[in-house]
């Protein structure tokens, strides 16, 4: 699946389709992105952000090619699904999740496995360069109803955008991921 570029032009495109005022199209904005998480992590699709970020930019890019768009959250869920059925095909979309998902009964061996999986993801978080660890942490700490807030303060706080914000934590995630997919291969070969 090929990550579109999102230019400023195509970006402004897409808020100015969303609602004439920048500060209520900037609210749509967010509410759509939200929305296209949600509709990724409901397919338990483990990189759901980076794949609404990939929606945001297709239909950014529609809209500044001239698509003619009446509904834009009807068209981005169509573009969110055709993404989703690209990713179900894609051969390496077993990628590492960084929050498990609650299981109900868990046996001595998951329980073992899940211990190793948290002692490697606290030596690839020790990894990262000390300002992506802890931007990282920072943005992964609230939940609920105060995770926007605080995201958005988080944002402020570094002088940029929540999309710049999401980018970076975007690509933080993948260090992370790749780190994590590498020492439960170790971990697995040394098993054998």
């Amino acid at each position: 699946m090929a990550n579109t570029p999102l230019t400023p032009e195509n970006f402004e495109k897409l808020l100015s389709s969303l609602n004439p005022d920048r500060d209520l199209a900037g609210q749509e904005f967010e509410l759509l992105w939200l929305k296209l998480c949600e509709f990724f992590r409901a397919r338990r699709c483990h990189c759901g952000e980076d794949l609404a970020d990939e929606a945001i930019n297709r239909l950014a890019r529609k809209l500044a090619e001239g698509e003619d768009v009446h509904d834009v959250m009807r068209y981005s869920h169509g573009l969110a699904r055709l993404i989703w059925l690209e990713y179900l095909r894609k051969p390496d979309t077993n990628h590492v999740p960084l929050d498990d998902s609650p299981v109900s009964t868990i046996s001595p061996i998951d329980h073992l496995q899940k211990k190793q999986e948290d002692q490697f993801y606290l030596h690839c978080l020790q990894q990262l360069p000390e300002e992506e660890r802890t931007l990282i942490i920072a943005y992964c700490e609230y939940e609920g109803q105060v995770l926007h807030e605080v995201r958005e303060k988080l944002a402020n706080s570094l002088g940029i955008s929540l999309v710049a914000l999401r980018i970076r934590i975007t690509r933080i995630r993948k260090k992370l991921e790749i780190c994590l997919a590498k020492c439960l291969k170790q971990g697995a070969s040394k098993m054998k």
